[in-house]
């Protein structure tokens, strides 16, 4: 079980890292639009919005709601995450102390046989 949950943890740290960096490209791409002394439009129509209809705040507005929005999804599955693997090491560690119960049941009738 352990080594299932270390392979998901693997998996989603690779695809948050994959994302991370796509997002930090288009992130980079927009600064562009907007620090490089473009119209604010190209921005508004980077978005697929139409500029007369769509204020430059309504853009701004919702960049900063995905970027909280994913943030705080982000946090709540490295949490998951942490919980379902503390869980399966609770639970490797019980089958590994139901397993060696046996064994220690065994030297204790050896040892008391010993005695007598």
């Amino acid at each position: 079980m352990f080594v299932w949950a270390s392979n998901l943890y693997g998996l989603c740290y690779q695809a948050s890292k994959e994302f991370l960096s796509f997002a930090e490209e288009e992130m980079i791409s927009l600064a562009s639009l907007y620090f490089g002394g473009r119209h604010v439009d190209s921005l508004i129509l980077h978005f697929g919005e139409d500029p007369s209809r769509c204020l430059f705040e309504q853009v701004i507005s919702t960049i900063l709601n995905f970027v909280r929005m994913f943030n705080q999804a982000h946090e709540e599955n490295c949490k998951q995450l942490e919980f379902e693997r503390k869980k399966v090491e609770k639970e490797a560690a019980a089958e590994k102390l139901k397993l060696n119960a046996p064994e220690k049941w065994t030297e204790h009738i050896i040892h008391s046989a010993i005695r007598s």
